[in-house]
């Protein structure tokens, strides 16, 4: 889904939702990634998390140089889910080590 469709899609999608954003290098060519929806920040720009992080403007979208799928690669899902555990768990354990 391209610009207006992916937008409104980003609107009803809740945290935790996984998606594939496809990111043009060159031409007709894009690099498919599987990301979780960490939702939007201070700048109501939508925030994703992949094996690092990274945001997209509302801009951006709608000149139409990425686009959007519902599906996902569930092994990647799997990665990303882990890491954000892995996170947790570090913050958590900083946090009963300080008191």
């Amino acid at each position: 889904m391209k610009e207006q469709e992916a937008i409104n899609y980003l609107e009803t999608l809740e945290k935790g939702q996984y998606i594939t954003i496809n990111i043009p290098i060159l031409g007709d060519e894009n690099i498919p990634v599987t990301a979780m929806y960490m939702g939007k920040d201070n700048n109501n720009r939508y925030n994703f998390l992949d094996t690092g992080k990274f945001i997209l403007s509302k801009e951006f979208i709608e000149r139409g140089k990425v686009t959007i799928d519902k599906e996902f690669d569930g092994e990647k899902a799997m990665e990303i889910h882990a890491k954000v555990r892995q996170e947790q768990e570090k913050k958590m354990k900083k946090n009963r080590d300080a008191r």
